[in-house]
């Protein structure tokens, strides 16, 4: 994927370029611009071809990220409704911005500072739609797409939240609870590091005993929520943990994974 870093702050973009590529097996290609005029310019130009995806500052000198987005989609419209993809850095989290920030043809925000994780997700996501958009077959244009800001808002604060939240795999047949995701504050009950927690499993980390497994697993198998239960581990725990568990549905499909609160 080709993406855009649009941002005034050298440090910023240095940044962003480093966190991208972060752990990926396939790298980025990353082109940069210090303005919004400057984007518009070398593009026009062709010294950097149209992005597939762009990563723009919403507070800039001279043009602003919401005249600069506004301005992309109308001159590309008409190559695609959602390329470049555009997703809006900003500091600013209120609801309103974040509409204004849809509203001017942006397709995602992050706040700052930029989580390394949150940003490699949101670039999964955009290179899904952008992979669905080209694989069209010659139909109409896939309309852009954005996420719900009120989605955004839950996320980032559920990982920014003192309360140390997993979700895991942890479905009839597939009772692993492998870690797929875990916010900072995991590491206050697991003592690993939040990267080191993805693909961890949840069980054989903290060692919990067969009659607790069996206890989860028989709510699990039903689908049903497991409420603020002592946990029951082979470990040493400093503290007091409890557990709860709360089923994540997706339509009538069978729940396959499983949220993760500890309460201390």
């Amino acid at each position: 994927m080709h993406i855009l870093l649009i941002d005034d702050s050298t440090s910023t973009r240095s940044l962003l370029r480093t966190l991208i590529n972060s752990g990926q097996a396939e790298r980025h290609q990353i082109s940069e611009a210090a303005s919004g005029e400057e984007s518009l310019q070398k593009i026009a130009s062709g010294e950097i071809k149209l992005p597939d995806i762009i990563i723009l500052d919403l507070n800039m000198d001279g043009m602003t990220g919401y005249e600069l987005s506004r301005e992309l989609r109308q001159r590309y419209s008409q190559e695609s409704d959602i390329i470049p993809y555009i997703i809006v850095v900003t500091a600013n989290e209120g609801v309103d911005v974040i509409n204004r920030v849809l509203d001017s043809g942006a397709n995602d925000y992050m706040s700052k500072p930029v989580n390394v994780k949150i940003l490699q997700v949101r670039l999964r996501v955009a290179e899904r739609l952008l992979a669905h958009s080209s694989n069209g077959g010659g139909s109409a244009p896939t309309p852009a797409l954005a996420i719900d800001p009120r989605q955004s808002l839950i996320a980032s604060a559920i990982d920014q939240t003192d309360v140390p939240v997993a979700l895991v795999e942890a479905g009839v047949n597939n009772p692993s609870f492998r870690i797929i995701y875990a916010n900072a504050a995991m590491t206050v009950t697991t003592q690993y590091a939040q990267d080191q927690l993805i693909g961890q499993s949840l069980a054989a980390m903290e060692a919990w005993t067969d009659e607790f497994m069996e206890t989860v697993l028989g709510h699990i198998n039903q689908g049903m929520t497991l409420a603020h239960v002592p946990l029951g581990s082979n470990t040493q725990q400093e503290i007091t943990v409890h557990l709860s568990f709360y089923p994540v549905r997706s339509g009538d499909e069978p729940v396959g994974h499983y949220l993760v609160v500890h309460h201390m």
